[in-house]
């Protein structure tokens, strides 16, 4: 368009607007996860999950579904561990948020979007309505699909019947041309093919993880980090990611399946705050929720 004087008037850039939902919370036993952590350090830390509404296209999207209610309907290795090692207390989840903002999952969520398909992103995906589509990561289909899966593989965390079948959106593969650089990041996917949802591929946590940069306004982002690090210690680096002995092994564990690919990103993560105005949220982040709990 252009302005009385025939210059062009700058195209405003899209932008979505952000909703936090409540998603329940763990008990974590920060050694697992923080290099040094006291081994009686426990944390209460949400599980986070998203609403990303654009208004032009005229569609709503989750970015995680957090803990469910119904903890009993995990695999039973989720459910045993649950019940030992990392506890979990689920007072409201997604459905009372959204619920709360008088949005219907049944009709009104076009797709959730999961960072990756650890139990406590997941929620109970059989409440969405059948209109919603599951967007994974490259990858990640795997992890619900075979013989490595439950209930094939009884000790599996995996459930092949989280996701009905038919309603699986796999991103494209890593290798494919439509993944783009931006800033710090080598590969991100332009959800809505307007900029204002980038999905960045997310390497080292485990198979699929993704992130997702959010244009809130013309000037500002939001990075949705997901499991990029369970400790902003590890982001702002002054700690490291953790290895421990673990009994039932015999050999020692991290929390990522690719300790320095997950550094690496945590890097990548660190710098993307010079090129953008950005704010990083972390998934687990207890410190960022208790001051900032009624922000989003």
């Amino acid at each position: 368009m252009a302005t009385a004087d025939g210059h062009d008037q700058p195209v405003e850039p899209s932008v979505v607007s952000l909703r936090r939902l409540e998603g329940g919370f763990l008990h974590l036993p920060m050694r697992f996860f923080v290099q040094g952590a006291n081994t009686n350090e426990v944390r209460r830390v949400p599980c986070m999950a998203w609403l990303i509404e654009n208004h032009n296209v005229k569609k709503k999207v989750l970015f995680d579904m957090g803990l469910r209610k119904d903890v009993e309907s995990y695999t039973p290795a989720v459910f045993r561990r649950m019940q030992t090692t990392v506890k979990a207390e689920v007072p409201e989840d997604i459905y009372d948020s959204l619920g709360k903002m008088q949005i219907d999952p049944q009709s009104d969520v076009d797709a959730v979007i999961f960072s990756h398909l650890h139990y406590d992103h997941v929620g109970d995906p059989s409440r969405m309505g059948t209109q919603t589509s599951f967007v994974l990561g490259p990858g990640a289909s795997d992890l619900i699909t075979g013989p490595k899966s439950y209930p094939e593989n009884p000790d599996s965390h995996y459930d092949s019947n989280l996701i009905t079948n038919g309603r699986i959106l796999n991103l494209p593969s890593a290798d494919s041309s439509l993944w783009v650089a931006f800033g710090p990041f080598p590969k991100t996917y332009d959800y809505f093919h307007d900029g204002s949802l980038l999905i960045v591929l997310a390497p080292g946590h485990c198979p699929g993880h993704i992130n997702a940069l959010v244009r809130i306004e013309s000037d500002r982002w939001v990075y949705l980090a997901g499991d990029t690090a369970h400790d902003r210690r590890l982001l702002d680096g002054t700690k490291q990611i953790a290895e421990y002995w673990d009994d039932d092994t015999g050999g020692f564990k991290c929390a990522h399946i690719d300790k320095n690919e997950a550094a690496l990103h945590i890097q990548r993560v660190r710098e993307l705050k010079n090129y953008i105005n950005v704010e990083v949220i972390l998934s687990h982040d207890g410190d960022w929720l208790h001051s900032n709990e009624h922000r989003f």
